[in-house]
């Protein structure tokens, strides 16, 4: 199954069902892969984080989960720009950057397989990033 990186951002009183509602979307969208979720490590021990966690744990129990400084997504450049999100983290979306910063991790380039999507209660957003995909050239090193 092909590697994906989910990256998760959402505000203070996300609920599983937040969460839930990107998920549905997502997989509506993507075959299944072997997923990676990526959150920004300062939403840790807030209420938001417990109810993702919550989720998590009974949907997806199987995904690796990996927080991240806010550092980290400073100055990547996303296909979505929110102006509040660039004064407050210096990218344009931090769901989109999660997922290109975890992914980025194991390719040189990754590509967001999906762009940014939005709760039904508007409170939480998911995006997918992918390793590019690998070319057999038939030259061999």
């Amino acid at each position: 199954m092909r590697l994906l990186f989910a990256g998760w951002g959402f505000r203070a009183a996300a609920q599983p069902q937040s969460f839930a509602s990107c998920w549905a979307q997502a997989c509506a969208q993507l075959a299944p892969g072997d997923w990676q979720f990526a959150l920004l490590e300062s939403r840790r021990g807030t209420p938001a984080w417990e109810a993702f966690d919550a989720w998590q744990r009974a949907a997806v129990p199987e995904a690796a989960c990996h927080a991240w400084p806010e550092s980290a997504i400073a100055q990547l450049v996303t296909p979505s720009v929110s102006r509040r999100l660039v004064a407050r983290f210096a990218t344009g979306s931090v769901c989109e950057a999660l997922a290109l910063h975890a992914a980025r991790l194991h390719a040189d380039a990754p590509a967001l397989v999906l762009r940014r999507i939005v709760s039904a209660d508007r409170l939480a957003t998911l995006a997918v990033a992918a390793p590019a995909p690998f070319l057999e050239t038939g030259v061999h090193s």
